[in-house]
């Protein structure tokens, strides 16, 4: 009774309102003053820019609880950002968040929520706490006084006039700065107002795209049967693989045939999000610009024009995204989810649909990508458990003190995905003809690593552990005999530094003796004309970043030395 008199009065008591509201709409701001790695008058004006404009903004209405529905989309960035901070540690919410509320499926929603409970249950106390008060007061009508609000807004101007003076001299002396990428929230609506462009030219894709061709030929006889593979890992990252020197053997059965692959030591992507690094394996836009991606079509329509018959087998939901495009345009495109009402499935469908196409086989010339679900979190939920598992894998909740546990149930997934590409090599191995299989990692994953305890991966700001990804790639015996400078150049490329976004379309091209002008030989790793080039990084808004300039920390070039890895 007590406590409801208490709430009943500071729900009665305008004034006392007015600095809650203003609280809630500048706390994101006050927290990223210690959190972003921007110059000191950057984050001064992150603190004093948002809290002068919203305190005048507070003084628009009489009832506080009124003006905080009119604020409301600026409370919604906040909720949002605090849980970010929260899981990455630093940075604004980038487009590539608000496109993942739409492309993300359910499954991954419910599997990553049940980890953050203290974040999400943080955002809930504070702004759904705000909203009940707000309702209330809009029913109360605790008004503030004409001569309070004349007061505040007078005092809200005085700061605005100086911090916009620090704007004009932080554009002068920071040559980096650019206030709607670094001052929240801003930049937070501006990142929103793009997502909804970045939305639109996904929606017309297949309309902007209709027309486009690679004029894809073939080099190699029609009569010729060759078959091609390329498996798409997720969430995969190299230095927990024992073919790139860990500890412990998550990959035995890979690495029993051994001189059978080609493992390039030093290789990276372009992006830490899946939604992005596919498209980018899958398209020529890795050495193009990004924007390409919503007028071109992907590596299918290029093997179809050359005369093969194309598969695509994925293990994850359909999201709307380009991934759903661009395997769609596959004569044999499978969605494995499709028929899975909640929860996942084990990557074993994606070896019962590949086993199943080669059963009819006829010596055709085939292509196939198919797309696992692989190491994405939950890892337990993502393989067998079996007697060989790296033990205990259970993992209470998504935190520092669980990593070991977590680390297990990460290395088991990995074991897991090694068991089903030497399946799908087994398969092509009985063809008895000139085949080849690329697996690689779509992104890696950050696992609470240093100091940092980062963890996931699609942060705003990457890091080394979500770059850093397998590249192997397997010939069979008849291919060898076939291509013998194919698999010269293979292993001449290996200890190079590759991006594998730019160089995979242009490499199964090469090795399938599939001719278009995108392909680029000097981009191909199979190819003698190969050169390493500068590696970039697809930042938020698109645009092609050199290593050094995608906001890597010491911790993360210290990995690179580490690991032999040249940086930049």
């Amino acid at each position: 009774m007590k406590l409801s008199k208490r709430l009943l009065a500071i729900i009665g008591n305008a004034k006392v309102l007015f600095w809650a509201f203003l609280f809630m709409l500048v706390l994101p701001g006050l927290v990223m003053f210690f959190t972003e790695p921007t110059g000191l008058l950057t984050r001064i004006i992150q603190i004093v820019l948002p809290l002068a404009v919203f305190w005048f903004a507070m003084t628009l209405n009489r009832n506080p609880g009124k003006m905080f529905w009119w604020l409301f989309f600026f409370m919604f960035l906040d909720a949002f950002q605090i849980v970010l901070l929260y899981l990455f540690g630093e940075s604004p919410i980038a487009v590539d968040m608000f496109l993942n509320v739409v492309t993300t499926n359910v499954t991954e929603v419910d599997e990553l929520l049940g980890n953050l409970i203290t974040a999400v249950s943080t955002v809930f106390i504070i702004y759904g706490g705000g909203i009940v008060v707000a309702i209330m007061a809009l029913r109360s009508k605790p008004l503030l006084s004409p001569e309070f609000l004349k007061r505040q807004r007078r005092n809200a101007l005085i700061l605005l006039v100086p911090v916009l003076a620090l704007i004009g001299i932080n554009y002068a002396v920071d040559k980096r700065f650019i206030i709607e990428d670094d001052v929240f929230p801003i930049n937070g609506t501006y990142n929103f107002l793009l997502s909804f462009s970045r939305y639109s030219d996904v929606v017309n894709y297949k309309e902007n795209s209709k027309n486009f061709t690679y004029n894809a030929t073939t080099e190699r006889p029609d009569s010729l049967p060759e078959v091609y593979v390329l498996v798409l890992g997720e969430t995969v990252r190299a230095s927990n693989c024992n073919l790139y020197g860990y500890e412990r053997n998550t990959m035995p059965e890979l690495a029993a045939i051994g001189d059978q692959l080609v493992v390039f030591r030093d290789a990276i992507t372009m992006s830490n999000t899946t939604h992005k690094s596919v498209p980018l394996l899958l398209t020529p836009i890795g050495s193009e610009h990004f924007d390409s991606l919503y007028t071109q079509k992907g590596i299918f329509t290029a093997f179809k024009e050359a005369g093969y018959k194309t598969s695509f087998y994925s293990n994850q939901r359909r999201n709307g995204s380009f991934i759903d495009f661009l395997g769609s345009e596959a004569e044999d495109a499978i969605f494995a989810m499709d028929n899975v009402l909640l929860g996942s499935q084990s990557d074993d469908v994606l070896i019962d649909l590949f086993k199943k196409r080669l059963a009819g086989f006829k010596g055709e010339k085939l292509f196939f990508v198919l797309h696992c679900y692989g190491s994405h979190f939950n890892y337990a939920d993502r393989y067998p458990k079996r007697p060989d598992n790296f033990m205990p894998d259970d993992i209470p909740s998504a935190k520092p003190q669980y990593r070991d546990n977590m680390i297990n149930a990460y290395d088991n997934t990995i074991r897991y995905t090694d068991r089903l590409v030497k399946s799908i090599i087994n398969g092509l191995d009985s063809l008895n003809v000139p085949s080849t299989l690329i697996f690689l990692s779509d992104h890696g994953e950050d696992i609470f690593d240093d100091r940092r305890n980062r963890f996931l991966h699609a942060s705003p700001i990457p890091t080394f552990y979500q770059l850093n990804v397998p590249f192997i790639v397997w010939t069979s015996d008849e291919y060898r005999s076939q291509y013998p400078d194919k698999w010269a150049a293979l292993n001449a490329h290996k200890d190079m530094p590759v991006s594998t976004s730019m160089v995979v379309f242009h490499t199964i091209l090469d090795l399938a003796g599939v001719n278009t002008t995108y392909a680029k030989p000097e981009l191909a790793v199979s190819n003698d004309a190969f050169k390493p080039v500068a590696r970039l990084y697809v930042n938020d808004h698109n645009d092609f970043r050199t290593m050094d300039n995608a906001g890597l920390k010491d911790l993360d070039i210290e990995q690179f030395k580490l690991h032999n890895m040249v940086y930049p």
